[in-house]
């Protein structure tokens, strides 16, 4: 028989420099791409091959390769295959479950040696220790300690480094040796000696000779034969004695001629592929299908990339135009959970000829979802079932028409009832068995075949099907089923389903094994695992099955106890947490039941198909639900956030991906009932809800939503809150509907009703205040606009605000009145009769709501600012025309475009590029908006005031804003850094007044103001007024201020948490016009303020800015807070 190592043989003398693998790697922003050729594999792979000869490998000897998704994992495989020995494929111990799962099968098949790469694992385990500490109460361990862990609690092994023994390695051979310190037949198998490592020019001599020699020369004699094992597929095999699949050389080359023979995969076919090599769908299409087809090639995404941006599959299948690939079910569900149309958009996938789903239940709905979204044919899906047993496919379809809608009520009794689309449960066809493949339903109780289209239990046989379990007889029985009728042995699959018009429809999942993530998890693993480190479990019976719940096909744990007095929320979460940790899943519900209440057989075992049933037609006599009694585990959620709304918005995307509300905020999302796709979109809508990047290797697998919310805190106060680039041209548009329907009837000065946005803010209480003293007529109405429960709470926040900030006079009562609502909603958030009341009663609206933060970005913000902008101006046109006052920033200046220049109140805002600040993009955006509604007819006035400070009576102020926290925070450190900074600060009641002066103006419609103090105030002028005030405070180098200002104590210091806007001191950082400590120095603006003179000439506002002692008004104030 002709082995896939003749094959590669064949292929590198035809095609030596033909390149058949690409290595993508996304870790920057350009992907970098690793090209192989058949000759490199050939060659690298000879070099492992003879590395493991010299160390005495076998014929049979077991070799386990850790699958690190590099070229060195495939050069591995066939150098082990051509050293005669016997490979396994699994994920490096990286983590507690992996090491588990890493000792077991080393137990098993007790290997004497560990193919790995160095560079890789050193980096793995010098990424585990930057998050080494408490996750979910449980240690995480670095890698080199798990490595240690495992290894020495079963056997020693030798170890090689595919990347130190392969030809790149060999060009530097001693220095790479002795760089590493690397001793020859260490004990710990730190690494191969240098004199092993083989020389790149021996290694071309070993080329050439097995070239011309081929399968005589001496370092191929060990190749396995037709019937020998090649490798062991291996089960989860956690915690009890794992399955490894015994594949022979006549398994592997029948079935990559059924693959073949099933899709076209050589003629110059790219395929795209992101699944691990330890995956058996990794292996065959990965490593096997690229040397035994003709001039197909293969583009991996390494799947933590994947996991990390699922986006990146997207990329790859539209840049490198492949026509294969596969996934499992969930992934192709993910996108239409994480994608907008327009974000879709931007990814062309109408060349793929075939997305292939195998390996978890297939979903009809999924396919439709996916497809509609990327607007492909159905004719592109392409599903198939398989199981390692009979190496990957079992049956694979290719037409798009074969779906059945089945009666669910016959299809609950096991028969298989056609009814009229729609109206019953649909069931994708997974195909016809491959070529070669038997494929019989059979009775589960009599042990006969099926009759026609009749539901049972699929039994296989062909020379595809592997040999049996390895050291495994009792499992192995499985393999030698016999059916009346039928010569030979039949694999027994456990899996349901029927054989109809020659198409296999699968119905039921095993009665055994649970295919969770696209991975076999047997029960009697979790049960195992759960006695084992829980002891209230250990006299209890376990059962576990798969069912819909909410449309999504989920695991549920059933536990039989005698045990009524346990605290069962507190134990369920317990069992999930386990579950999780070893796993990588948890159950959507776990259901606690009397002992003896489940059915069993007449030897006592539970019948899990009627367990099942039971379930979903109603369980009687349950003690306990998590899934029903979620608010049982509920704590009080204290958000105790720093910064306000990142907790709220991230429990938002748990409850929406988990369908509950109720339960604890310090549970993990896997734990909660969540699974690791589920996280990354989790991961995925949390990103874009802050507009930041995420890593979910950091975030951890079972993040609750208080650690979530804290890696988004901590991440933004780091500075990466404007990670992701925002057109924000494309964010200037305005529904076509948004302007006056009618003509103006009245004047500014004649504006009676007036709405108010950000009423209970800082500026909110004053205006408030202004426009009633400027306004005192008896039918003059100020209406709030407020975020509250009803009316009267709203009424009461407004006045508890007004009296904080010494504004309230109980004669505004009669004239306020509170409307509930929200910016970030349609309609303002207010009720539809209220909403068209008001649109026909209102004169002018004053537009001040607005979040206000200099570390969230433009996406965080975008809600109320710039919605809640587009909806103001919406309100404003609707019914009456009303005159709009936007109070916008001075901040709007705050870019490349505009800095070193001066800068007029009415000259357009043209660019939006380079802020700093998301919250400078949010007031560029809504002028912009405003500016459009102008367009339409609105009459506008928008208002630019500056660093808004403290009253000029009281020095009150709200104390978020940087200039406050600067002066507390250097008061603090008793230093303050020597910047030309000068700041252009205005009291609050200064622009309270002039806004409510000007706006009255009849010829001020259409024009901007600029509220800015014309003398600017200095960090000279701050340090004379703090130490005037008895403080001791020196002027000291920014640098030694910032890192001052790092050690600070965040919970004491105020700028502390704004340290991230202050760069570190480099000769770079002085040049760049990005710093903001330059923006505010000698990059600043001069800002003309004509209109704002001219229309406040013949008042007293301007008075205000001229006020003696103000800076110590402030500082006074400050004391007494």
């Amino acid at each position: 028989m002709t082995s896939i190592i003749d094959i590669l043989l064949e292929r590198a003398q035809e095609n030596p420099h033909g390149k058949i693998l690409n290595f993508l790697d996304y870790s920057t922003e350009e992907a970098t791409v690793t090209e192989v050729t058949m000759q490199m594999v050939l060659k690298n792979a000879l070099a492992i091959a003879q590395a493991l000869r010299k160390k005495g490998a076998k014929k049979g000897d077991r070799v386990v390769i850790f699958s690190l998704q590099d070229p060195g994992t495939i050069y591995a495989v066939y150098g082990a295959m051509m050293a005669g020995t016997i490979f396994t494929i699994i994920p490096p111990p990286i983590d507690e479950g992996k090491t588990e799962r890493f000792v077991s099968v080393v137990k098993s098949c007790k290997p004497k040696f560990i193919i790995s790469n160095y560079a890789l694992e050193q980096e793995a385990g010098n990424e585990q220790k930057t998050t080494n500490g408490q996750k979910n109460g449980t240690s995480v361990q670095p890698t080199k300690q798990l490595l240690k862990k495992a290894f020495f609690q079963t056997i020693r092994m030798q170890r090689l480094y595919t990347d130190l023994v392969t030809e790149e390695a060999g060009k530097e051979a001693v220095k790479g040796g002795q760089a590493l310190g690397l001793r020859k037949g260490s004990g710990e198998g730190d690494a191969l000696g240098k004199e092993e490592v083989t020389g790149g020019q021996a290694l071309e001599v070993l080329l050439q000779e097995v070239l011309q020699k081929g399968r005589e020369h001496n370092l191929l004699e060990q190749i396995a034969g037709p019937n020998e094992v090649v490798y062991l597929q291996y089960t989860s095999g956690s915690t009890s004695e794992p399955k490894g699949v015994k594949v022979t050389l006549k398994n592997l080359m029948v079935h990559i001629d059924q693959v073949q023979d099933r899709y076209d995969y050589s003629t110059g076919q790219r395929l795209a592929l992101w699944v691990p090599f330890f995956h058996n769908m990794g292996l065959l299409f990965g490593i096997f299908l690229p040397v035994s087809a003709k001039d197909g090639k293969v583009f991996f995404l390494e799947t933590r990339q994947f996991l990390k941006k699922p986006t990146l599959w997207l990329k790859v299948l539209a840049d490198y135009k492949a026509a294969l690939t596969l996934a499992p079910n969930s992934a192709y569900a993910l996108f239409p959970s994480i994608l907008t149309p327009q974000a879709a958009a931007a990814y062309d996938l109408k060349h793929v000829q075939y997305f292939m789903s195998g390996s978890e239940f297939v979903d009809p709905a999924t396919f439709r979802a996916f497809g509609q979204l990327f607007g492909l044919k159905d004719e592109v899906f392409a599903s198939g079932y398989g199981m390692a047993e009979n190496v990957c496919l079992a049956t694979a379809c290719l037409e798009s028409d074969r779906n059945v809608w089945l009666d669910e009520e016959a299809l609950r009794k096991n028969r298989f009832e056609l009814c009229e689309p729609g109206q019953g449960k649909e069931l994708v066809s997974l195909g016809p068995p491959i070529k070669g493949l038997t494929m019989v339903a059979v009775d589960p109780e009599t042990g006969k075949a099926c009759g026609e289209n009749e539901i049972g239990e699929m039994y296989i046989q062909g020379d595809s099907v592997c040999a049996g379990y390895w050291k495994n007889p009792k499992e192995t029985e499985h393999f030698k089923m016999q059916i009346e009728g039928y010569d030979g042995y039949f694999y027994r699959t456990g899996d349901m389903g029927v054989i109809y018009r020659g198409h296999f429809y699968m119905t039921g999942r095993s009665k055994e094994i649970l295919v969770i993530n696209g991975e076999n998890v047997y029960p009697q693993d979790i049960a195992a695992t759960l006695k084992k480190h829980i002891a209230a479990l250990a006299a209890d019976s376990l059962s576990f099955f798969t069912a819909a719940i909410n449309g999504r096909e989920t695991v549920v744990a059933c536990v039989e106890t005698d045990k009524t007095q346990h605290d069962f929320a507190i134990l369920a979460a317990r069992i999930n947490r386990e579950v999780a940790r070893i796993f990588e899943f948890s159950f959507a519900d776990i259901v606690f039941v009397k002992k003896n209440l489940l059915p069993r057989t007449d030897n006592r075992k539970i019948r899990m198909h009627k367990v099942r049933d039971l379930y979903l037609s109603g369980m009687p006599d349950v003690l306990y639900s998590s899934k029903d009694n979620a608010g049982a585990q509920k704590k009080v959620l204290d958000p105790h956030m720093a910064l306000d709304g990142i907790y709220e918005k991230v429990k938002a995307v748990f409850d929406t991906l988990l369908e509950k509300q109720d339960y604890d905020p310090d549970a993990g999302f896997l734990e909660l009932g969540g699974d690791s796709l589920r996280l990354v979109e989790c991961v995925c809508r949390i990103e874009e809800e802050f507009c930041i990047t995420l890593d979910v290797n950091k975030i951890g697998p079972n993040a609750s939503v208080n650690a979530i919310a804290q890696y988004v805190q901590n991440h933004l106060l780091e500075g990466g809150g404007m990670g992701m680039k925002i057109d924000l041209l494309k964010e200037c548009t305005l529904d076509e509907a948004i302007a006056p329907q009618a003509p103006y009837d009245h004047l500014p000065a004649d504006s009676k009703n007036v709405f108010l946005t950000g009423s209970t803010g800082f500026l909110g209480a004053f205006l408030i205040r202004s426009l009633l003293e400027k306004n005192s007529g008896e039918d003059f109405m100020v209406y709030c606009h407020v975020r509250a429960e009803h009316a009267q709470a709203g009424m009461e926040r407004i006045v508890a605000n007004m009296k904080h900030y010494r504004c309230w006079k109980d004669k505004f009562a009669p004239h306020l009145q509170a409307v509930t609502g929200a910016l970030d909603l349609p309609l303002l958030g207010m009720d539809k009769d209220v909403y068209e009341d008001l649109s026909r009663r209102i004169d002018a609206v004053y537009h001040n709501g607005a979040v206000l933060n200099f570390l969230f970005p433009y996406a965080y913000m975008k809600d109320a600012n710039v919605e809640g902008t587009r909806e103001c101006l919406r309100f404003a046109c609707q019914g009456k025309p009303k005159y709009f006052h936007y109070v916008s920033s001075y901040s709007v200046y705050d870019n490349p475009s505009h800095l070193g220049k001066t800068v007029y109140e009415n000259d357009p805002l043209v660019s939006g590029e380079g802020f700093t600040l998301g919250y400078s993009e949010t007031k560029w955006v809504s002028e912009k908006l405003v500016q459009i509604a102008k367009g339409r007819g609105l009459k506008a006035c928008i208002f630019r005031p500056g660093e808004i400070t403290g009253d000029t009576v009281h020095g009150i102020w709200e104390t978020k804003d940087l200039l406050s926290r600067l002066i507390v925070g250097s008061i603090q450190m008793k230093m303050t850094p020597r910047l030309k900074t000068r700041l252009r600060i205005v009291p609050v009641d200064y622009v309270s007044r002039a806004i409510a002066h000007i706006s009255r103006q009849n010829d001020a419609c259409g024009l901007a103001f600029n509220l800015l103090n014309p003398e600017a105030f200095t960090v000279r002028t701050m340090v004379k007024a703090i130490r005037h005030m008895g403080h001791k405070n020196k002027l000291v180098r920014y640098g030694i201020w910032r890192d001052a200002l790092l050690q600070a104590d965040i919970r004491e210091n105020p700028l502390r948490v704004l340290a991230s806007l202050f760069p570190e001191d480099t000769p770079e950082m002085r040049k760049r016009s990005d710093s903001l400590v330059n923006r505010f120095g000698d990059l600043q603006p001069k800002y003309d303020i004509s209109n704002t003179t001219r229309f406040l000439k013949d008042t007293d506002i301007p008075d205000l800015l001229q006020k003696e002692d103000l800076l110590s008004v402030y500082l006074k104030y400050f004391e007494e807070q």
